[in-house]
């Protein structure tokens, strides 16, 4: 009988197997889904619903990059502050950005058409750094949930990164994609306008509410204060950056450039980013360095450019969040007031809320706790979401735990210092400064016109990303950020692997 069986098993096509494998996926997948949606659950559904689109939509990727994009540049952000029962909805995205990397994982299996230039190296780190995360949870002395929320919030839109690099997209939709985060930097001041002649005169002097910091445009924020302000500071300077890239290719005109430089940088006075005094003389540097030499006049007039921007946006948000009897002039009360506070949060001894560390005391206390005696904890960390605090009381990290009130994740590298240890910060040191060279080599070899602008803004970009690593955690923690960050990696690996043509790099989305 079991000879029987053995010969009817071998006279099996070789699809057989796989197509059982199908439809047995197919039945547990179709009970799973039952059993959540009678749970009535509306979470668990929407994730479901999430998985089985983005399992649909494995075969039309840009679709998902779209979905992404629009998804969590627009329409997350004001969720979440205006309708906050829809918070969750988000997690649909994050579903979106780990398919996007099965869909890398398979491409580059299976997939016909591939790039001919090799993988950037910056990329081969971003791997290693997901896979030493995800391995953490091994020796993590926290709970396995822990771990998987870790894994969520460092990695979710990784998969666009890496899809970026392994998929050869047409330059066409490229552009599209490009054009496209110059719409959403300009959508910010309406959003902007409105959050902040409405909403903070609404909350100011409520209790627990840092009024000033709702104004966030359409990334993440909350009408109890507290938001992505910086985010939106980033990618508004970063569209700065590739208005002046343009206008030195001479792709658009004075006037042109002066009216939408003036719609993209008003936003910026209207909310509180004291980041700014650093992201603005950095992008301006960064974006005339080449004329150091050749031109050291032009440079000049940049550097003195980005410092008149600076100080009209620092008088512009003294003066509208002044209250009667202040002085805006230089040396006035309130400039004196918010320099001395800046100092003291940021150099000094005082806690950035008030209790515990700030983003310059936050890493010899890391070092404090971490000796040579314990060298795993001093390389690999303590796993991923050890050192997450999360808001609203939700479930912290066991370090965290150990640690109340001292925020130890204040940063991204304080949080990857405590997580990931000395060998993670190694690795996301090593993505940044690996892909800023190859952003720096794409830059000397661009094309004239829009692909030398696209370059130029991708390398500058990179640069203010990295400073983004000492300011806070939402490089790992906020989707908004984290979206930018992975497609700016990612459309660097496309340019480094493409053979875009100098008529594809002309900007046009109908060249061919």
């Amino acid at each position: 009988m079991f000879f029987r069986i053995e010969q009817r098993i071998g006279q099996l096509r070789p699809d057989a197997f796989t197509a059982a494998a199908i439809v047995s996926g197919y039945a547990a997948a179709s009970i799973l889904i039952g059993l959540v949606i009678a749970a009535g659950k509306p979470v668990p559904i929407a994730l479901t619903i999430g998985a089985i689109a983005s399992v649909a939509l494995l075969n039309a990727m840009p679709l998902v990059v779209w979905a992404i994009l629009a998804g969590v540049l627009l329409v997350v952000g004001p969720l979440a502050m205006f309708v906050p029962s829809l918070e969750k909805a988000g997690w649909l995205f994050s579903l979106f950005g780990f398919y996007l990397t099965g869909a890398a994982i398979l491409h580059a299996a299976v997939g016909r058409q591939r790039f001919a230039a090799p993988l950037p190296i910056f990329v081969v780190y971003a791997v290693l750094l997901f896979v030493f995360g995800t391995l953490s949870i091994a020796y993590s002395g926290g709970t396995l949930f822990e771990g998987v929320a870790g894994i969520k919030r460092y990695f979710q839109y990784f998969g666009l990164m890496f899809v970026l690099a392994i998929v050869p997209f047409a330059p066409r939709l490229i552009v599209r994609w490009w054009h496209f985060l110059a719409l959403v930097a300009v959508v910010q001041l309406p959003f902007a306008l409105y959050q902040r002649i409405v909403l903070v005169p609404a909350r100011e002097g409520m209790a627990r509410v840092d009024a000033i910091d709702i104004v966030v445009g359409t990334m993440e924020g909350s009408l109890t204060g507290g938001g992505s302000s910086s985010v939106m500071a980033l990618l508004l300077v970063a569209a700065l950056v590739y208005l002046l890239a343009m206008f030195r290719e001479g792709a658009i005109s004075v006037r042109r450039f002066a009216l939408l430089a003036m719609v993209i940088m008003a936003p910026l006075p209207l909310g509180e980013v004291k980041l700014l005094v650093v992201l603005v003389p950095l992008a301006i540097t960064l974006t005339f360095v080449d004329l150091v030499r050749r031109h050291p006049l032009r440079f000049v007039l940049g550097v003195v450019l980005g410092m008149a921007v600076l100080a009209t946006l620092g008088w512009a948000y003294l003066a509208i969040n002044a209250t009667p009897g202040q002085s805006v002039s230089p040396g006035g009360s309130a400039l004196r007031g918010i320099i001395e506070a800046t100092i003291a949060y940021n150099f000094g001894s005082m806690g950035y809320y008030g209790t515990g560390l700030n983003r310059t005391s936050v890493y010899p206390y890391w070092l404090a706790h971490h000796h040579l005696y314990d060298p795993v904890s001093l390389l690999f960390g303590h796993g991923l979401g050890s050192s997450y605090e999360a808001p609203l009381g939700g479930a912290m990290g066991h370090m965290a735990q150990g640690h109340p009130w001292m925020h130890i994740g204040l940063t991204a590298v304080s949080s990857i210092l405590w997580d990931l240890g000395a060998l993670g910060l190694f690795l996301v040191f090593a993505l940044y400064l690996s892909a800023a060279k190859c952003a720096s080599g794409l830059l000397q070899r661009a094309h004239p016109g829009f692909d030398r602008a696209f370059c130029r803004t991708l390398y500058v970009t990179i640069a203010m990303l990295f400073v983004m690593l000492f300011y806070s955690d939402a490089p790992i923690a906020l989707p908004s950020q984290e979206v930018l960050t992975a497609l700016c990696f990612g459309l660097i690996a496309w340019r480094a692997r493409s053979s875009m043509q100098a008529n594809n790099a002309s900007g046009d989305p109908h060249a061919s």
